[in-house]
């Protein structure tokens, strides 16, 4: 499968989007430490998948990347605490959100394709 999208380009605008979302939620009166953990998490998923252009190894790379992936997940947990514990919904959530969702899955492409080709060189 080819993506359209530079992940480390991609990775980028989604921060932005994230610092922009959370001006937001700051106006929405949501409280501090659920906006800074999404602006925390959500802008770690670039700067993971950007950290990962300096690895030393293929294993280094998997770490970071699957770094990254994890923050995803994170920032996902905080978008449904922010949705159903605040009732809250708007147009930049949910573009926030399908972002997520669509990066989530390519890093999870790009982790398992180099897992797997770890393990043929390994042979």
């Amino acid at each position: 499968m080819k993506y359209q999208k530079d992940i480390k380009d991609w990775t980028l605008d989604f921060s932005i989007s994230i610092v922009k979302l959370s001006t937001l939620l700051k106006k929405a009166k949501i409280d501090f430490d659920v906006v800074d953990q999404v602006r925390r998490s959500g802008t770690s998923v670039g700067a993971n998948v950007r950290e990962a252009k300096s690895s030393i190894s293929k294993k280094e790379l998997i770490k970071y990347y699957a770094i990254a992936l994890k923050s995803a997940n994170e920032t996902d947990f905080w978008f449904e605490v922010i949705t159903k514990g605040y009732d809250y919904k708007s147009e930049s959530i949910e573009y926030c959100w399908g972002e997520l969702k669509q990066i989530e899955k390519v890093i999870a492409k790009i982790i398992l394709t180099l897992k797997a080709n770890l393990s043929e060189t390994k042979v």
